[in-house]
């Protein structure tokens, strides 16, 4: 194996794989990055059997062949390189010498012959996907996902159709529900029951997007979703199994409304947060008239209190949330008003935002 390559595309290359390495991995083969050299191309692959990544980039080839790095040493060296072309090739004894101007350096290599057969990417049907929209239908999910790992089928968001060529996409860990809806294929999928993709695998669909392209290749296959943009290919082994009806949790009425500023109720939940229990981030919301008042306490800490003006024509209510669920959703909401819908203190609220119902935000109370 011997080629060159310019080493700016190569280090933004490196970046983007890495992050599918896991850190701790009982098989050496992977930490390892696959490279291999054919028809002057240059494939970089990485995988931890959930998640593999597949990199194109051109290259002037003088001699193809295949080898395995080590990922985070690989990465390393190039970062220290300077903008110039590298020259790459493959020793007799399975080192790898990289030389850049006046810069040199031996790699330890593994063979290739150990490393994971991957998919064959570029031979999928891939659906064409509006990036902007699917970036925002994760971004707006991805937070309410379960991290606890006995709630095995709550670790990833649900995808599926609903009617007039909608998609859902819903995350949920027990506490709080976060579902959006929105046209997100240009031709739908055909899902069946949904599919459940796990949270790295979605964090790493959603950094693949995260650019200037309108459109996303997904493709579908049993157990696996694909991804493509540009020269950069992408596989996920999704979660098995049957979501749960998440539907049950959703307040059927609420018969109270309260609307605020989203900038307003973020600023007054960061400052009484600071004196809540750092294990519950418990909070009182108290609404009266046109009022809101949120506070907090902690033994070992003090209290905190403040009040926001609001739109509310209901009776009394006071109600406990998590403040942290509060938060964590305002940060991905966009409008400038809100919604709070409401019912009593044991049932869950409904947050929205004013004039929209795509996206819903559905939080359970809890005591104080």
């Amino acid at each position: 194996m011997k080629f060159s390559i310019e080493r700016n595309g190569l280090l933004d290359s490196l970046q983007r794989i890495h992050s599918v390495i896991e850190k701790k991995n009982t098989v050496q083969i992977l930490s390892n990055i696959l490279c291999q050299v054919k028809d002057n191309v240059l494939s970089l692959s990485a995988t931890d059997l959930e998640v593999g990544m597949k990199i194109n980039l051109p290259v002037e080839m003088k001699e193809e062949g295949r080898i395995t790095l080590s990922a985070k040493h690989f990465l390393d060296i190039v970062k220290e390189l300077p903008e110039k072309t590298i020259d790459i090739n493959r020793k007799d004894n399975n080192w790898v010498e990289l030389v850049c101007g006046k810069k040199r350096s031996n790699v330890v290599s593994l063979s290739a012959d150990e490393y994971p057969a991957l998919p064959s990417f570029e031979e999928k049907t891939y659906l064409d996907t509006k990036a902007a929209v699917l970036r925002d239908m994760i971004d707006r999910t991805i937070f309410a996902i379960a991290t606890d790992n006995t709630r095995y089928l709550l670790n990833g968001v649900f995808l599926e159709n609903t009617e007039n060529s909608m998609m859902r996409m819903t995350g949920t860990d027990g506490h709080r529900l976060s579902f959006v809806d929105n046209e997100v294929f240009i031709k739908m999928p055909d899902l069946k029951r949904g599919i459940i993709i796990p949270r790295k695998g979605l964090g790493e669909l959603r950094k693949l997007i995260d650019c200037d392209n309108e459109t996303i290749g997904l493709a579908f296959e049993r157990g696996y979703i694909f991804s493509k943009i540009d020269n950069k290919y992408m596989f996920v082994r999704l979660i098995e199994g049957e979501y749960p009806d998440y539907r049950q949790v959703i307040p059927k009425s609420t018969d109270k409304v309260m609307t605020v500023k989203r900038e307003i109720i973020t600023s007054a939940l960061k400052f009484v947060v600071t004196m809540s229990n750092e294990k519950s981030r418990g909070v009182r919301i108290n609404l009266q008239g046109n009022t809101l008042s949120i506070s907090s306490s902690n033994p070992d800490l003090g209290e905190a209190h403040d009040e926001i003006e609001i739109n509310y024509s209901g009776d009394p209510v006071e109600i406990g949330f998590n403040a942290k669920y509060l938060l964590e959703c305002l940060s991905v909401m966009k409008g400038e008003e809100l919604e709070f819908h409401f019912k009593d203190k044991l049932s869950p609220g409904i947050l929205r935002e004013c004039g929209q119902r795509s996206h819903t935000y559905v939080i359970m109370p809890m005591r104080i």
